[in-house]
């Protein structure tokens, strides 16, 4: 569920307006895969399907921040603390994460022996959107709390928190005798809490048992396993995930010592010199399977000028997914520094 990284620059590379032109186009005419809401300055400037509830894929992953900072303040973890690397391998599912975590690894030039900080585990399923660290945060976090900032963040409509990173595991759970299709059939009419529960239990299965991850093997993780796991992720809104930027964005709707470390752990692209020129503030938080592509992001730039936008695209097929993650980038970029671009989007899609 990883969305492959970029670096947002003021000037980007030259943009085929072709390429954008054929993505909003692509969000007019698929209104049942497809959803933008754009906040500019506190007001919405557009909303185009905004309140169809859509998985999140990783974008998910930005509530689990939210709660992550709230214990820091509050001193029910220390983000310095550290973790042996060992611990976070347990949770680690080769082959699902776009290899999110060997690169996070690989960023912090850490090996299996080491250890990392709380504050590192945090960034790594953020910036580099690591499921290892995911899981193993939603354990440490306590799912009850997580689920918590839903109603206090006052999201309209949000499903729940479970282990979602684990369904990828439901391969491992498929009894000799049946075969896949009849799997999948089951998957596909199992309940949200009998659904829940198993991911639950591959949880555990994970946390306490080293041999059960060997049952696994990616080459048996289907298409059609992956769109189960991918219908039942995690899901909202485009309106609630702007709404969420747009408040962290607002610099005074979270106390202070939680904002200070959201912002450790958000605004991951003002560690490059060219987001530092131009803005003030840039967080972002993505997500992706084989058929989703989403994105939710804020920004400040130097005269203070504020924008914060969710983009969500579902059921993609793999032709549409392919031009989506093409110009993903591209589309991102122009939204936050061409205000032609946005406004041209804006008009298109009223």
């Amino acid at each position: 569920m990883n969305k492959l990284t970029f670096i947002l620059a003021l000037i980007t590379t030259h943009v085929s307006a072709q390429n954008l032109d054929g993505v909003i186009e692509f969000i007019k005419n698929n209104p049942k895969k497809a959803s933008i809401v754009l906040i500019e300055d506190s007001k919405e400037a557009l909303n185009f399907n905004g309140n169809h509830l859509m998985p999140l894929a990783s974008a998910a992953k930005t509530i689990i921040a939210i709660e992550f900072s709230n214990q820091v303040a509050a001193k029910k973890l220390n983000a310095n603390q550290n973790i042996a690397i060992s611990e976070l391998s347990k949770y680690y599912i080769p082959f699902t994460d776009g290899g999110a975590h060997p690169a996070w690894l690989k960023s912090l030039r850490k090996t299996k022996a080491d250890s990392v900080s709380l504050l590192q585990i945090a960034q790594g399923m953020i910036r580099f959107s690591s499921n290892a660290n995911t899981e193993y945060l939603e354990d440490l976090l306590g799912l009850a709390n997580i689920n918590r900032n839903i109603k206090a963040l006052k999201l309209q409509q949000h499903s729940p928190y479970y282990y979602f990173t684990a369904g990828a595991l439901m391969t491992c759970l498929k009894p000799i005798n049946i075969d896949e299709e009849k799997w999948i059939a089951k998957l596909e009419a199992m309940s949200t809490k009998e659904y829940i529960k198993r991911c639950e239990a591959n949880h555990i299965k994970l946390k306490t048992d080293s041999t059960f991850i060997k049952t696994f093997h990616a080459a048996n993780l289907s298409f059609g396993i992956q769109k189960v796991w991918s219908d039942r992720l995690v899901a909202s809104t485009t309106a609630d995930y702007a709404g969420i930027m747009q408040k962290i964005n607002s610099r005074n709707y979270f106390e202070p010592n939680v904002q200070a470390i959201l912002d450790q752990l958000m605004e991951w692209p003002m560690a490059y010199p060219g987001n530092q020129a131009a803005f003030k503030h840039l967080g972002q938080k993505g997500g992706s399977t084989a058929f989703i592509s989403t994105d939710a992001f804020y920004v400040t730039d130097k005269n203070n000028a504020q924008l914060s936008c969710a983009f969500f695209f579902n059921n993609l097929t793999e032709k549409e997914n392919v031009m989506i993650g093409r110009n993903f980038g591209n589309f991102e970029a122009s939204l936050i520094t061409d205000a032609s671009f946005r406004q041209k989007i804006i008009s298109a899609l009223k």
